[in-house]
C-alpha cells in the first residue's frame, strides 16, 4: 500500500476469495453448453479472482470522495456566483460513517460461448472522525482527515463471497489529494446533511 495514496480496494479484500469459484460456476453453468463441459473450475475461479483484483486496484479515497461531492456542506461551492473559481475554501465535516458501493464487471469467455459479464458489488464501509476538504473552482481538491478507516465486503448478487471479519480494515491517509482538477461538485447537489452520512 502506498502511504500517500492510501489503500486500494484490492488491498481491502481477503487474500483468498474462496466464494468466487462457486458463485461463478453456478452462474456460468446456466449456459447449457458451458454446463455440459468438463472444466477446471479451480483454475477459472483463480483467473477470475486475479482479474477482479486488477479491476479494483484503484485508490479507496477517490471512491469515498465521491460521497463528499454531494454533501450538504459543499453544495454551494458548485455555484461560481457564490464561490468564484479563484476562491480557495476549506469545508469541515464532523464525524461520520457511510457506505459507498462500486460494481466491478468482469467478462468471462469459455470456448466458443459468448462472453458473460459478471457484475460484483463491493461495499466500502468508512468511518471518519472528521475531515477538512480543500475546495476550489467547484472541485474538491483534497483534504485532511482525523482518525479514519475503511473495510470492504465483496458480493455477487446477494451472496457474500467472504466473511466480513476477513476483510482488511485499513487506516486512511491523514492527508490526501485528488487527481487534478479534483472531484467535481455537481450543480444542485443535494446530499444528506449531518454527521451520519456526508453523501
Amino acid at each position: 500500500m502506498d502511504e500517500e495514496r492510501g489503500p486500494t480496494v484490492a488491498d481491502l479484500l481477503p487474500k483468498r476469495l474462496t466464494g468466487v469459484k462457486s458463485a461463478v460456476k453456478g452462474k456460468l453453468s446456466e449456459d447449457k453448453e458451458v454446463g455440459g463441459m468438463k472444466l477446471a473450475w479451480g483454475l477459472i475461479g483463480a483467473q477470475l479472482e486475479e482479474a477482479l483484483r486488477s479491476v479494483v486496484d484503484c485508490p479507496v479515497m477517490e471512491l469515498l470522495g465521491q460521497a463528499w461531492t454531494t454533501a450538504e456542506e459543499v453544495k454551494d461551492h458548485a455555484d461560481p456566483l457564490k464561490h468564484p473559481p479563484d476562491e480557495a475554501s476549506v469545508v469541515h465535516l464532523g464525524a461520520h460513517d457511510f457506505v459507498q458501493e462500486i460494481h466491478p464487471v468482469v467478462a468471462v469467455t469459455i470456448g466458443s460461448c459468448p462472453p458473460q459479464e459478471l457484475r460484483f458489488t463491493i461495499s466500502l464501509a468508512a468511518h471518519f472522525d472528521g475531515v477538512a476538504l480543500s475546495i476550489q473552482g467547484g472541485h474538491i481538491k483534497g483534504g485532511r482527515t482525523g482518525d479514519s478507516h475503511v473495510s470492504a465486503q465483496l458480493k455477487y448478487g446477494d451472496l457474500e463471497l467472504h466473511q466480513p471479519s476477513e476483510s482488511g480494515k485499513a487506516a486512511l491517509p491523514g492527508r490526501f489529494a485528488f487527481t487534478a482538477p479534483g472531484l467535481k461538485i455537481p450543480q444542485g447537489a443535494r446530499g444528506p446533511a449531518g454527521p451520519d452520512a456526508p453523501g
